[in-house]
């Protein structure tokens, strides 16, 4: 399921720092999550994420 985050989330990606502003929930626990963010160029990116996202 795709979540939109209420305030844009900041994760590390192969690009550096970023403020996610959708993300793609696991479906089973441990599992990665995927963001989808704006690089600097105006492109839509995602990135797979390790480990819980910030609350």
């Amino acid at each position: 399921m795709v979540r939109i985050f209420t305030l844009p989330i900041p994760v590390r990606t192969t690009h550096g720092r970023c403020l996610a502003r959708f993300g793609i929930e696991p479906e089973r626990a441990g599992d990665p999550w995927w963001v989808i963010y704006r690089d600097t160029h105006g492109r839509w990116l995602t990135a797979m994420v390790e480990g819980a996202l910030p609350a």
